[in-house]
């Protein structure tokens, strides 16, 4: 089956905030930052079922390199990505630990 990568807004703009993050540390750090997460989309794109289903219907990534997961749940032949978050943050309610 083949499925389609969709990126919810909130998600957009928290990985924004994350490479401007990195940005200030270092362009290089910043660009290996956005290459390691688009590697993990496109994975996710690929492999939907690869991650267990954690709290509900939402499934976790983490970011190769990085101290960060992807949220995703399937819905049809659609993935969509919810969060992008630290995984040292506090777990949402909603998507989990």
């Amino acid at each position: 089956m083949s499925y389609t990568l969709v990126v919810d807004p909130k998600a957009i703009e928290q990985a924004a905030e994350i490479h401007e993050y990195y940005k200030a540390i270092g362009q290089a750090l910043a660009d290996r930052f956005a290459y390691e997460l688009d590697c993990c989309f496109k994975f996710i794109e690929e492999n939907p079922l690869a991650y267990q289903v954690r709290l509900r219907a939402y499934r976790h990534a983490l970011v190769n390199g990085f101290r960060y997961r992807v949220v995703y749940a399937i819905r049809g032949n659609i993935v969509v990505v919810y969060q992008v978050q630290h995984t040292r943050r506090r777990p949402s309610r909603t998507y989990g630990p």
